[in-house]
């Protein structure tokens, strides 16, 4: 992706970030610093410097948020405490190791300007406020580092989820409810971190060794915990499109179906780790037709009584394959039931109204929405409007009113999205131009 293929939202975002960490290294550079030699912070600068940029390396992609967190903010937390008789320094650490660790990962040059600016803006905002309190005596210090831990955390998020809302073109409570909700004591954990770095630092800097073993550790435990989460899911997803692929007329129809889970479950406020469940669930809830013959699942006309007990079995047995897994338990209760209908004429269980599942009843209807305007072998793809209608006429019997409403809106806003050029201003048909 290159900075010209950035929506126009985007890139004022961008713009002001980028803005945003000027100011930042100019605060820095107009705030008084303790008068002395400064080549006494030469080799804590050098390896503090040294510590964040190896830090940044090796981040942690998060699936649940699509993000990444890196255990560097130990070190610029620990920065700001160590130089914070010269706040200069330590922004100067967020600003060599931020660029530095981006030009050796070979990032496109926006996403290097974006990375270090706001580096340089979280550790120079959270420096400022650690310095209005002060350190006079035990109270100021314990209160100063407090806002030091809450102004970097609102400044390590913030910025990042505003440009993630606008590049997904999602509501920015949304996105950060997505990203971090879950995660907040993690975060805190490392920033946390920082101060004891700080407070060893200050007892003597050659016990420094001592604390970064556990930074390495709570690294690998991060990494790991999300790769064996990670992997299970790609798992099941190659084998989610094995039985996808047994039927062309049905490519992609989980991946849409799953956008359409996600999209629906944000709308209608689902925390971010149900909207995840959500969207694992839509992307996976075919598994259980690895145990359906071919003879029934490519059959193009109606099926007869007995080959459609055969297919209803697909929920049981998707739920039997991941209640195994003991992160993707409540995913395997979204993809039992969501073929149950708001009546209780569904299947497998019979249940009724708002005993399903939301999740399971916003994918059911991502599922009917997806199948009635795709092409299938005995028939075409209807217009999105006839689906609708479908849709609105089921609403209370087969499906979930609200979320079948709720859906509704969603289609419409993408078909009115569509009536508009790129400048934003609605079409005129029928008026010469």
């Amino acid at each position: 992706m290159t900075f010209q293929n950035l929506n126009r939202r985007t890139r004022l975002v961008l713009t002001t970030i980028w803005v945003s960490g000027l100011i930042g290294l100019v605060l820095t550079a107009i705030r008084p610093h303790a008068d002395g030699n400064l080549w006494r912070f030469a080799m804590p600068l050098a390896v503090f410097i040294i510590l964040t940029t190896v830090a940044e390396l090796f981040p942690v992609s998060f699936e649940l948020g699509r993000y990444e967190i890196t255990v560097s903010t130990v070190f610029l937390v620990g920065s700001i405490l160590v130089f914070r008789d010269v706040p200069q320094l330590a922004v100067l650490t967020a600003l060599v190791a931020a660029l530095t660790a981006n030009l050796l990962a070979r990032k496109p040059w926006f996403k290097v300007c974006t990375n270090v600016a706001l580096a340089v803006t979280a550790v120079s905002v959270s420096s400022i406020a650690f310095g209005l309190i002060g350190t006079s005596d035990l109270l100021h210090l314990v209160s100063a580092t407090a806002a030091l831990l809450l102004v970097y955390f609102v400044m390590d998020t913030v910025p990042m989820t505003w440009l993630l809302s606008a590049i997904e073109d999602r509501p920015f409570r949304v996105t950060y409810l997505n990203n971090y909700q879950g995660v907040v004591l993690e975060h805190f954990g490392i920033e946390v971190f920082g101060v004891l770095l700080a407070v060893i630092w200050h007892v003597s800097p050659w016990l420094t060794p001592l604390l970064v073993l556990p930074i390495v550790i709570m690294h690998q435990a991060y990494f790991q915990a999300e790769r064996l989460r990670t992997e299970s899911i790609t798992a099941l997803q190659a084998m989610a499109d094995l039985i996808e692929n047994r039927d062309v007329y049905t490519h992609d129809h989980t991946e849409s179906v799953s956008a359409w889970s996600r999209r629906l479950a944000e709308r209608m406020g689902l925390d971010a780790r149900e909207v995840w469940k959500v969207s694992v669930a839509g992307r996976l809830h075919d598994l259980g037709k690895v145990a359906v013959s071919d003879s029934i699942l490519l059959k193009p006309g109606k099926l007869s009584a007995d080959e459609m007990r055969q297919m209803h079995e697909h929920c049981r047995v998707g739920f039997d394959v991941l209640i195994k897994f003991s992160n993707l338990q409540g995913v395997a209760h979204l993809i039992r039931a969501h073929h149950e209908r708001y009546d209780g004429a569904g299947y497998p269980d019979r249940l009724a109204s708002n005993d399903i599942p939301l999740g399971a009843a916003i994918i059911a209807i991502a599922d009917a929405f997806d199948a009635m305007t795709t092409n299938r072998p005995y028939r075409k793809g209807m217009p999105v409007q006839a689906a609708l209608d479908i849709l609105r006429q089921g609403l209370g019997r087969q499906w979930h009113p609200i979320a079948g409403a709720t859906f509704m809106e969603l289609v419409l806003e993408d078909e009115a999205k569509k009536q508009l050029p790129r400048d934003g201003e609605p079409r005129i048909h029928g008026l010469a131009s």
